[in-house]
């Protein structure tokens, strides 16, 4: 039901945006970039203190292009196709027994059981994401003739996973004699919403500057609650413990954009 509703978002996505083409006044195009900070917010993870941890992580990005379509001076339609970098890190300690099942801290146990890694007392941990998002918003400003003009642009996102990385103690770790890779315990698709605020600058009649402040968030659980992990050949079972809760993904961050009127 899921997967035939986001089918449908995106048919419908590619409709609208034949349809308003061909309405618009004028069009841009241009590239984006955006450093950004990034969570995998979870209920089990935010209480598990201080087995468990998040920790801050300074090197994630949005990066892509862009388009806009204008229908007058303060209408239009963004729509961006951007590679997105993501992700949460962690950090924890097996010698705390408050260290539950339903936490990150047993992602990590798993991958060092299986790859032979000997941790006796503090860890660090990282789920790194890598995404092509497709935002469609709604963009409104102030008269985009002035110098300088208001932004805002709000829309659903549709978000395509193609890699995840998963570090223990900085070195990425795999699943060995198991039937799964990290990309299996997250979801292929999923629906965010974004929204994004700010100026800009009409550098040139035909080349447009923009600086927002972009956030987006998960509405679906980006993790697959229902892989199925075999180790060592062994029945398989549920790789997640049936008490961990849903997350969501969450990114903010400065987008800066350069356009050029076509």
């Amino acid at each position: 039901m899921k997967q035939n509703l986001k089918l449908s978002v995106m048919v419908l996505a590619l409709v609208c945006v034949s349809a308003i083409k061909s309405n618009a006044q004028n069009m841009e195009l241009g590239l984006r970039y955006e450093p950004e900070f990034s969570v995998l917010m979870n209920s089990n993870d935010k209480n598990a203190s201080p087995a468990l941890e998040y920790t801050s992580h300074f090197t994630y990005f949005n990066l892509g292009v862009g388009t806009v379509f204008n229908f007058n001076k303060n209408v239009g339609l963004a729509i961006d196709v951007l590679f997105s970098r993501e992700g949460q890190a962690f950090s924890g300690n097996f010698n705390d027994t408050n260290s539950s099942k339903a936490t990150y801290a047993s992602v990590v146990r798993t991958q060092a059981y299986l790859n032979n890694l000997v941790i006796t007392g503090d860890y660090v941990a990282l789920a790194e994401l890598n995404f092509i998002k497709l935002p469609i918003m709604l963009s409104l400003t102030t008269d985009n003739t002035n110098p300088i003009f208001l932004t805002l642009q709000v829309g659903p996102q549709i978000n395509f996973l193609y890699n995840v990385a998963q570090e223990v103690n900085h070195t990425d770790e795999a699943y060995p004699n198991t039937n799964i890779t990290p990309i299996d315990l997250y979801k292929s698709i999923t629906i965010d919403g974004v929204a994004a605020l700010g100026l800009g600058f009409n550098i040139t009649p035909h080349m447009v500057f923009t600086a927002q402040f972009r956030y987006d968030y998960g509405f679906e659980d980006i993790e697959n609650k229902n892989v199925m992990v075999s180790y060592y050949g062994a029945p398989a079972t549920h790789f997640y413990s049936s008490d961990r809760q849903a997350t969501h993904t969450a990114t903010y961050g400065l987008l800066i954009g350069l356009n050029i009127k076509l």
